[in-house]
């Protein structure tokens, strides 16, 4: 922060822009002549894109109201009966178990698991998309 410029300071002080040629100006002020033109058919083939798009967009989703309802995903669980409550074990069970030896603990395990095996309900697929395999490869191909 001294007042005083140093040599580098009074080299770019004294530089000075090249002045414009001649060519250079009858250049720009033919591409400046030609734009507008060139601008509106921009605006067009933008225009054209959007409409393509929104129509895109519209057979889309009237295409996919047409799709057939599908099944909900899961099934209804049944819910615990008093008996299957009284029958699973709880964590003091478990750490009881595990107290007295690991070989209790693993008998415990074993009919816990006997015990869920038993009660557990059908298995449903789960689908992470609404279109069916068919549409897919119809929308795809074979390839």
């Amino acid at each position: 922060m001294n007042d005083a410029p140093d040599s580098l300071e009074a080299e770019l002080l004294s530089l000075r822009p090249v002045a414009t040629s001649p060519e250079l100006r009858r250049r720009v002020a033919e591409r400046l002549a030609v734009a507008p033109s060139a601008r509106r058919r921009w605006r067009v083939a933008m225009a054209w894109g959007l409409a393509a798009a929104c129509l895109l967009a519209a057979l889309i989703w009237w295409k996919s109201d047409r799709q057939p309802q599908r099944e909900p995903i899961a099934k209804a669980v049944p819910t615990a009966t008093s008996n299957d409550a009284s029958q699973t074990p709880t964590l003091l069970a478990y750490q009881r178990a595990l107290s007295r030896s690991p070989a209790q603990l693993e008998a415990l395990l074993d009919d816990s698991a006997a015990i869920a095996g038993q009660s557990q309900a059908d298995a449903v697929q789960i689908c992470a998309f609404t279109r069916s395999d068919a549409l897919i490869h119809a929308l795809l191909g074979e390839d």
